[in-house]
């Protein structure tokens, strides 16, 4: 018999976390998070990518940050990023998404889809991070 999650989905298995992507995730938890990743402070925001209006390439078009708090809490930790995004199989397409733990960028994953565009993606970001909109 289906077994629903906190989120209304009908599913055999319960939902796994978002962040670390092996234990599953608490019920009601606003993030999506096991417990383990929860004690950590580990949270993971996600950002959808489109064609941009400016120029050649790609932009941020949503997120679960507004462009005013990705500038203000992660703008320095992202031109610092020095690694290699992830691609991962859980995300939607033309999405990327940040994980942090507290105030540190522990990562940046993005969908299969942009795999070939890594630089692009974090490009985007960094200039995403630059606005000063308050919405997207």
């Amino acid at each position: 018999m289906p077994i629903a999650d906190a989120r209304g989905r009908r599913d055999t298995l319960p939902a796994m976390c978002r962040i670390c992507l092996k234990r599953p995730e608490i019920p009601d938890e606003r993030y999506g998070r096991c417990e383990a990743c929860a004690k950590a402070g580990r949270v993971a925001y996600r950002f959808r990518l489109g064609p941009s209006r400016q120029a050649p390439g790609i932009a941020i078009k949503a997120g679960e940050l507004s462009p005013r708090a990705l500038r203000q809490r992660w703008r320095e930790p992202l031109q610092a990023f020095a690694g290699q995004p992830a691609v991962k199989g859980p995300l939607g397409l033309h999405e990327v998404e940040l994980v942090t733990a507290r105030d540190r960028l522990e990562a940046i994953r993005l969908s299969p889809d942009l795999g070939g565009n890594a630089a692009a993606a974090l490009e985007a970001l960094r200039a995403a991070a630059d606005r000063t909109d308050a919405a997207w």
